[in-house]
C-alpha cells in the first residue's frame, strides 16, 4: 500500500511508503500522525506515551551534598567598579577577576574561582585606600600652601 491512501495516486507506486505495517511502528503512519483515535505525535508504540518526561529527580544519582545548594564565591564586581571609580589602572585587573569568577566555579574550578573572587575585592579595597591616601595628602598640602602664605606676609 502506497501513502497517501486517498486520491487519484492511491495504489499507484509514488515512492511514498506506509511504514505502519513494519514492527516497531505500530501506532504512528509515516509522516507521524498517529493512527485514527490517537495523538498526533505521541510515541505509544516505543512505550512511551506522547512527550511526558520521566521524573529526573528520581533518576540522578546522590553525591554525597548533592541535594545542598553549591554557591559559589561571590563575584565582588562591586569592589571592581569602585576600583575603576577611584584608581582605574588596577580596575583592569579587577574587573577582569571579577568577571572569571563564575565561569571558573561553573567548570568546577572551585579553588580558582575564589581566588579570582578574594584578588577582585583586594584589588578594589587597595584603590579605595589609594585615593583615601591620596586626598589626605592633598589636604595636607593644602595645609602646607597657606600655611606658608601666611608666613609669608601676603
Amino acid at each position: 500500500m502506497t501513502y497517501p491512501p486517498q486520491g487519484d495516486n492511491a495504489g499507484q507506486g509514488n515512492g511514498y511508503t506506509d511504514y505502519s505495517s513494519q514492527s516497531g511502528y505500530s501506532a504512528q503512519s509515516a509522516y507521524g500522525q498517529g493512527a485514527p483515535g490517537q495523538s498526533g505525535y505521541g510515541q505509544s508504540g516505543y512505550g512511551q506515551s506522547g512527550y511526558a518526561q520521566a521524573d529526573y529527580a528520581a533518576q540522578n544519582p546522590s553525591f554525597g551534598n548533592a541535594g545542598a545548594a553549591q554557591i559559589g564565591p561571590p563575584s565582588n564586581v562591586g569592589w571592581a567598579v569602585a576600583s575603576i571609580l577611584f584608581f582605574w589602572p588596577l580596575s583592569f585587573v579587577a574587573m577582569t577577576r571579577a568577571l572569571q569568577v563564575y565561569p571558573l566555579w561553573a567548570a568546577g574550578r572551585h579553588a580558582e574561582a575564589e581566588a579570582a573572587s578574594a584578588t577582585a575585592k583586594k584589588l578594589g579595597m587597595i584603590s579605595l585606600a589609594l585615593v583615601a591616601l591620596l586626598i589626605v595628602l592633598y589636604v595636607v598640602f593644602l595645609f602646607i600652601l597657606v600655611g606658608a602664605a601666611a608666613t609669608a606676609g601676603y
